[in-house]
């Protein structure tokens, strides 16, 4: 889930004393927010590490001492993206309602992408990974972990009786997370779909996924009765 977002600091915050290990993590993520501005408005290819330095605010040996290449500064975007999951992962997992968890945590995806502009930045990525081997090993490695953490969560409500999903988890899981991140990269709701109707939708689709066991699972409450993500 990656995040674009403004890198200028207030008059404030330039004049609180930080730490050398404190400065090096600002310039780190200055560096990674021009160059997702920088991907998405030239394309990985296009983009070079002059247009980011520049877009930094960096000299070309400054940016440099942080980042080799294009392919070290997508990997730290995807460790950062890794680190966001976490909180996601342990909100899905702490469901008991395993068809409310998958759809809680997609909508939460959805909805963040939707209100952070990310799409475009995923989706250059997700071409980059087609034709660049250290990207898709990067994108790999994430995938892997998410795959996982959903393989181990289904994996589980599948052993204690409460789904019966009608073909096996290997082929299941990666192919509700290429439905829900192609939902979150075409930006439904920037379209005019109502986040309401999608995760109405997108819980039917689910509860046929997953095929719950009616006795074994908690009823699931309506989208009006849960807490905005």
């Amino acid at each position: 889930m990656i995040h674009l977002e403004a890198s200028a600091e207030t008059s404030h915050e330039a004049e609180v004393p930080v730490s050398r290990a404190e400065r090096r993590d600002q310039q780190t993520h200055r560096v990674l927010e021009a160059a997702k501005r920088c991907f998405v408005l030239y394309g990985f290819q296009g983009a070079s590490m002059n247009q980011i330095c520049t877009e930094a605010g960096m000299s070309p040996g400054a940016l440099y001492r942080y980042f080799p290449s294009k392919e070290a500064i997508v990997e730290a975007i995807c460790e950062a993206d890794r680190q966001q999951d976490a909180e996601l992962f342990a909100m899905v997992v702490g469901n008991k309602d395993v068809v409310d968890g998958v759809v809680q945590g997609a909508m939460r995806h959805i909805r963040f992408v939707h209100e952070t502009n990310a799409a475009p930045m995923f989706a250059e990525i997700a071409a980059e990974s087609m034709r660049n081997p250290a990207v898709n090993s990067t994108c790999e490695k994430n995938m892997v972990e998410v795959q996982r953490v959903f393989h181990g969560y289904l994996r589980d409500a599948r052993e204690r009786g409460e789904i019966d999903p009608p073909v096996d988890l290997d082929v299941l899981v990666p192919t509700f997370l290429a439905m829900a991140h192609g939902m979150a990269v075409h930006d439904l709701p920037s379209h005019g779909i109502d986040f309401d109707e999608l995760e109405k939708l997108l819980r039917s689709m689910i509860e046929g996924m997953l095929r719950p066991v009616a006795s074994a699972v908690p009823s699931s409450r309506s989208p009006a009765d849960r807490p905005r993500l």
